[in-house]
């Protein structure tokens, strides 16, 4: 099924961490794992300029915490023990929020409307109807892991409109 918009391929995703981490980063595409109430990551909502919800990028709590980290040169080990607490804290949610706020540019292209980062949401959360529906019945899906040298791997899965 074709997407509406751009989809990177694991080699983009793969570059743009490598650019924005300053660190080896290797990612392989996956197969969809369903999204588990109980454990915690977050999602980050896509939109069109009419605030239309475009795309959504579902991060696991490993992506979330170890890419935030890294992209800050939190010590591995730090990184680690907010895992080993079960929940994604607030600072490693601001650092993934400039991760994926650059990895929105590449949903965009010169004949697709364009996106951008609405807003990341913590997940288990409150949705809207929007998100839910996407995230329910998305046209196009595409999941990777993610293993980032010195701070180790997570699951990122990107769904499109």
């Amino acid at each position: 099924m074709v997407a509406h918009y751009p989809v990177p391929i694991q080699e983009d995703v793969r570059d743009l961490l490598v650019d924005l981490l300053g660190r080896g980063v290797a990612v392989d595409k996956v197969p969809a794992r369903p999204l588990d109430d109980d454990e915690p990551g977050a999602i980050a909502e896509f939109v069109t300029d009419d605030d239309t919800t475009a795309a959504l990028c579902v991060l696991d709590s490993s992506f979330a915490v170890r890419v935030g980290a890294a992209l800050v040169l939190v010590p591995a080990n730090v990184a680690e023990e907010d895992l080993a607490a079960g929940e994604v804290p607030d600072h490693h949610l601001e650092n993934v929020r400039e991760v994926v706020n650059i990895f929105g540019r590449m949903l965009n292209s010169a004949t697709t409307p364009h996106v951008r980062l609405r807003d990341l949401h913590r997940w288990p959360g409150e949705l809207s109807a929007e998100v839910r529906a996407l995230l329910d019945q998305p046209e196009f899906r595409r999941d990777f892991a993610v293993a980032v040298e010195g701070y180790g791997e997570g699951r990122f899965s990107l769904l499109v409109a």
